[in-house]
Order: structure tokens, then sequence, then C-alpha cells
């Protein structure tokens, strides 16, 4: 009787302590998804901030007026519009300008 409640005792004191150390590794693991969690949100929240950010930046009269401000663009004549067919053929080439004298390729 004395061997099997010494064996007893010391699997309950083997279990405990194993339990002891299992709820911290558990409580650090639940540390951590929680941080994961919160980053996760302020991921989302970031992304939805330049998602606006980005619809403020392309909408269309604002590029239009930026456009018409720095670049001085306009729409297309539609003489300035080809087909495929107009294109040059394959392997032409502009004529590139002759080398200074004395520059190597």
């Amino acid at each position: 009787m004395r061997r099997t409640t010494i064996i007893t005792l010391l699997v309950a004191a083997g279990m405990s302590v194993a339990l002891f150390f299992l709820k911290y590794q558990v409580t650090g693991l639940e540390d951590q998804l929680d941080g994961l969690n919160r980053s996760i949100d302020q991921d989302r929240e970031t992304m939805h901030v330049l998602q606006a950010e980005w619809g403020h930046l392309n909408e269309i009269e604002r590029v239009r007026g930026l456009s018409h401000r720095y670049l001085d663009l306009g729409p297309t004549p539609p003489s300035r519009l080809v087909t495929l067919d107009q294109l040059p053929a394959e392997g032409v080439v502009d004529a590139a300008p002759a080398p200074a004298p004395g520059v190597r390729k």
C-alpha cells in the first residue's frame, strides 16, 4: 500500500508541476494572440485610411485640375489616333544620331 501511495503522490506532483508550466505557457500564447489581434486591427484601420486617401488622390476632377495646372495636358485629338495597321513594321527604328567623334559605343 505504501508504494502505491508514494507513486500516486509523485505522479500527482509531476502532473501539478506540468499543469503549472502549461498554464503559464497558455497565458503567454494568449497574450501573444491578443497582441497579434491588436496589430491586425491597427493594420486594417491603416488600410481603411490609405484607401480613403487613395480615393481622394485619384478623384478625376482633382487629377484633371492638376494635369491642367502642371502638365498642360488636354484631350488627344482624333488625328493623333492610329490603328494597329498604321504602326511601323517590326524592326523599323528611327535613325539614331551619329555618335560624336572620339566617342565609342
